[in-house]
C-alpha cells in the first residue's frame, strides 16, 4: 500500500465545509443587499467599485494609456465646443432681445395671432378630415347601420314600434318615426305605423298577446 504524501495537501472538501461556503456567501449577498437597500432609503448613493487600472504586466500598456488619454481629450473638448456653442446662441439671443427694446410686447402679440392661427387651421382640417372619412365609400357602421335602416323600410308594408306601458315616452323613438314618415311619402312600401303598448297586463293578457 503506497504511502500518503506529507508534501501534498489534499484538495478535497467535505460537505460539511461546502454548505459552510454557500451559506456565508448566501448571507454576504443577502447583507450587501439590505445595506443597499437602506441607503437607498436615506438617499445617499452607493460607492462604485475602485477601478482596478491595467495590470502592470499587460502588454503594450503604454500604447493603450496614450490611446484611451486621447479618446478622452476628443471627449473633453467636444464638450467644451458645444457648451460654447450653446454660450454663443444663447448670448445672440439675448443680443437680439436688447436689440428689439420696446417691441417685446408686440412680438408676443404677434406670436399669440400666430398661434391662433395655427389652431383655427387645424380645427377646420380636422372637420374636414372627418367629413370625408364620413362621405367616403368605407362601409364604416353609422352607414352600414343607415343602409340596412333604409332597406328594411323599404321592404316594410306595416311598421309596428311596442312601447312599454310603465314608461312609453322613455321607449318612444321619435327620430325613427320621422324618419319612416318621410320614407312612406317618397318611397313605396309604408303604409302606416302601429304603436302598441306592452306591460302592466295581466297573465292572461301576457298570453294572449304572446
Amino acid at each position: 500500500m503506497p504511502k500518503k504524501s506529507t508534501k501534498s495537501k489534499s484538495k478535497r472538501m467535505s460537505l460539511k465545509q461546502k454548505y459552510k461556503v454557500i451559506r456565508k456567501v448566501k448571507d454576504h449577498h443577502r447583507k450587501k443587499k439590505k445595506e443597499l437597500k437602506e441607503l437607498k432609503k436615506k438617499g445617499i448613493k452607493p460607492k462604485e467599485p475602485k477601478d482596478p487600472g491595467l495590470p502592470g504586466q499587460w502588454p503594450f500598456k503604454e500604447e493603450l494609456i496614450k490611446d484611451f488619454a486621447w479618446q478622452r481629450a476628443n471627449i473633453l473638448a467636444a464638450e467644451k465646443r458645444k457648451k460654447e456653442e450653446r454660450k454663443a446662441r444663447r448670448m445672440g439671443l439675448t443680443a437680439g432681445e436688447e436689440a428689439e427694446g420696446g417691441e417685446g410686447e408686440e412680438a408676443m402679440a404677434a406670436f399669440a395671432a400666430r398661434a391662433q392661427a395655427k389652431e383655427g387651421d387645424f380645427e377646420t382640417r380636422k372637420r374636414a378630415r372627418i367629413t370625408a372619412e364620413f362621405q367616403s365609400d368605407t362601409d364604416n357602421s353609422r352607414k352600414a347601420y343607415y343602409k340596412e335602416f333604409r332597406r328594411v323600410v323599404g321592404l316594410s308594408d306595416v311598421i309596428i314600434q311596442v312601447l312599454d306601458a310603465r314608461d312609453p315616452i322613455a321607449c318612444r323613438c321619435v327620430d325613427v318615426e320621422r324618419r319612416a314618415l318621410e320614407l312612406a311619402w317618397t318611397e313605396t312600401g309604408v303604409s302606416s305605423i302601429v304603436t302598441g303598448l306592452i306591460g302592466g297586463l295581466m297573465a292572461a293578457g301576457r298570453r294572449l298577446t304572446a
